[in-house]
């Protein structure tokens, strides 16, 4: 009857009628875990603990904790989180009311609202950001480096003073009578 190829009069291609089309769709691949990210919508409301293994955008409203430490976690300019937020990579766009802790880093996009401490080696603020809280920019493994020296050399000055922990210097002891 047609065959394949010939355009009618529209110039548009048609159907071949004789025998049925074959189709070479290949199997949907089933989906890998932690290879995309995940979205909590608008309109979704949390109370409770968030874990996972993938990425995570949040343009709804949490309440609790955000615990994607190996993970990139994001707040969209309609996120509401009343959370401490941790994560590999935090990017807050909406509000945020509570600490964030970043093992790489942590930026304020210029909309984001956030009142809390912010731990992360590294941390950047836009222009027109608002931000109430503490900044701590020592990244965990330096920071515990950092607190075994002070505790070495302050236990090794003790020890050459003579002076013990227990023992304030400058108060007398009573002496018995």
């Amino acid at each position: 009857m047609f065959k394949r190829g010939e355009l009618d009069e529209s110039g548009e291609g048609m159907a071949q009628a004789a025998g049925p089309a074959k189709t070479t769709a290949k199997p949907a691949s089933p989906p890998t875990r932690g290879s995309g990210s995940a979205t909590i919508g608008p309109s979704i409301k949390i109370k409770g603990d968030v874990t996972g293994d993938e990425d995570l955008v949040i343009q709804g409203r949490i309440d609790g904790t955000v615990n994607l430490k190996k993970h990139n976690v994001t707040v969209g300019p309609e996120g509401r989180v009343k959370a401490n937020i941790f994560g590999r990579s935090v990017v807050v766009d909406g509000e945020v009311e509570g600490d964030l802790q970043g093992e790489e880093q942590i930026v304020l996009r210029r909309t984001a609202k956030v009142q809390g401490n912010i731990t992360a080696p590294r941390v950047t603020l836009e222009d027109g950001a608002t931000f109430r809280g503490g900044v701590d920019m020592q990244d965990q493994r330096s920071a515990h480096e950092f607190a075994a020296k002070v505790a070495a050399v302050a236990g090794t000055s003790q020890d050459k003073a003579g002076v013990q922990p227990e023992k304030a210097p400058g108060k007398a002891e009573e002496k018995a009578s």
